[in-house]
Order: structure tokens, then C-alpha cells, then sequence
């Protein structure tokens, strides 16, 4: 293939020999699109950048001011008064949501007898929302108090639809340790069907447990669960229907048990 450019002779006229022509295409320019791009998102974010500098000043004053107009309280109540919490949190909402102070809220609100845990989140644009956790009450203590299961006591108002609960009782500073022997008896017990009404720990160190059905169990204060252990084995079902008979069962002996009878005087002992 050869390529014929025009002589001053020829009239500006091409010739071919034998082949195609071949015309030489003028060089265009070639658009740069990422750098167009790269433009666009240069002058977007400067737009941006002075808007927010504008308008910031406005947007602070705003969020600023706005204050608390609802309180959402998330969880399941059944001793908690709603009231009391509201009041609680309207002591320290006069000023703007962003400012409450939500720490001190939280302690406040825990010091309530009934709160186990609370934890406070902002809604935005006007809303704190409480999201509670109830104490759970598994005995009685002493008086007018309870027990939640980490052996904790917590002094409500009153008791009042509570009094089928237990009783424990025992030394300052021992409430954890018998909640936590409550619980291990119960466990044992309930596979005769029985309930603990009392379990009294006294400053020797002795333990005496009260059946709901109002028997009598004295443990002392070794071997407690070996011992606990051979009272659930020495009641079996046909005992369980005579015990209404029973007045108290003595499990301090090495290898046994005495049964004292309510109609009969003095203790039958057992061998086990």
C-alpha cells in the first residue's frame, strides 16, 4: 500500500496504483473524564464546607434549645410505679434534651426500691426513652423486706400480694449465703413436691428449715447437704401423704434421722 500526496502539477488531484488510498486523520482532542469528576466532587464539597459554616451556628441553637416533650419507659413493670419514675425524671429535664443529665437520672431512678437496672437513650428531636429492668423477688427478709437471687435485700413500701414467699432469716450480712442454700434446698425438695416456708440460719452457724406444710427440719450446721441429701431419700411418695402427722424431722446424726410424731411422744429414729 502506498500513500500519494498531491503535486502542484496534478491539480491537487490524488492518483492510486494498484491500491486503496490512505488519508491521514487530523489528531482530536480527548475529554478527560475523571478529571471532570474530580471537579465536580472539588466544587460540591466546597459548597458544602461553606453552607455548613453558614448554617452551623443555627442548627447548634436549635438542637440546643429543644427540649424533653415525652417519656417512653420500655420493660415489664408489675411493682413499679410509672408515676414515681415520671416524677423522678421531671426534676431534671428543665433544661434542653441534649443537657439532661442522664447519669444522675439513672442514680436516682436505681435508688428506687423496685429498680434493678435502668438504662436512658435520647430519641431525637424531643424524646428520652427509659428502658427498666424489675427487681425480682424470691424471699422474704426479716420484716417487711426481700430478697432478690443474687441474695441482695430491697425495702419496698410493703409487701402486700407477696406474703406467700418465703421467710429466710439469719445474721447481718449472711443474706446471700441463705439465698443461696435456699436454692439449693429447693432444688432438692422439689422432687418430693415440697415447699420451704422458713430457713433460718442462727449466729452458731445452725441451720432449721420450715416445710409450707409445717414440718419441721432441723439441719445443723455440718454435712448440711449430705444431710439434705438423706432427707429427700428417706421421703419417698407414700411418705410425703403421711406427713401431715409429722411435727419435725432431726437430721443431726451421722448415718439417720428422727421423726417426732404430733401424736406420738418422744422420736422415732431412722436409720439410713
Amino acid at each position: 500500500m502506498e500513500i500519494f500526496r498531491p503535486s502542484s502539477s496534478a491539480g491537487n488531484r490524488k492518483r492510486k496504483r494498484g491500491g486503496a488510498s490512505v488519508r491521514v486523520a487530523k489528531p482530536t482532542r480527548q475529554v478527560s473524564w475523571g478529571f471532570v469528576f474530580k471537579t465536580l466532587v472539588f466544587l460540591a464539597v466546597v459548597g458544602l464546607g461553606m453552607y455548613g459554616a453558614l448554617s452551623t451556628p443555627k442548627v447548634v441553637e436549635t438542637v440546643s434549645s429543644q427540649r424533653v416533650e415525652q417519656i417512653n419507659i420500655e420493660g415489664e413493670v408489675n411493682f413499679i410505679n410509672e408515676q414515681d419514675v415520671l416524677a423522678v425524671v421531671n426534676s431534671f429535664i428543665s433544661e434542653s434534651l441534649l443537657l439532661v443529665d442522664m447519669d444522675q437520672i439513672k442514680s436516682r431512678l436505681e435508688e428506687m426500691p423496685w429498680m434493678r437496672s435502668v438504662t436512658i437513650r435520647r430519641e431525637w428531636p424531643d424524646t428520652l426513652v427509659l428502658s427498666v429492668t424489675e427487681e425480682m423477688a424470691i424471699a422474704r427478709w426479716g420484716d417487711g423486706q426481700l430478697l432478690n437471687q443474687d441474695g441482695e435485700i430491697f425495702s419496698p413500701k410493703n409487701i402486700i400480694g407477696l406474703e406467700h414467699l418465703a421467710i429466710l432469716s439469719g445474721p447481718e450480712n449472711s443474706a446471700g449465703k441463705i439465698m443461696e442454700h435456699y436454692q439449693l434446698f429447693n432444688q432438692l425438695l422439689y422432687q418430693r413436691g415440697l415447699k420451704i416456708g422458713e430457713l433460718d440460719l442462727d449466729a452458731r452457724g445452725a441451720w432449721t428449715l420450715g416445710l409450707a406444710n409445717g414440718v419441721q427440719i432441723k439441719i445443723g450446721k455440718s454435712d448440711v447437704m449430705k444431710r439434705m441429701r438423706r432427707l429427700v431419700a428417706f421421703i419417698d411418695p407414700l411418705f410425703v401423704e403421711k406427713m401431715k402427722n409429722v411435727e419435725s424431722i432431726d437430721l443431726r446424726y451421722d448415718s439417720g434421722l428422727a421423726v417426732r410424731d404430733k401424736q406420738i411422744q418422744g422420736e422415732e429414729v431412722v436409720s439410713l
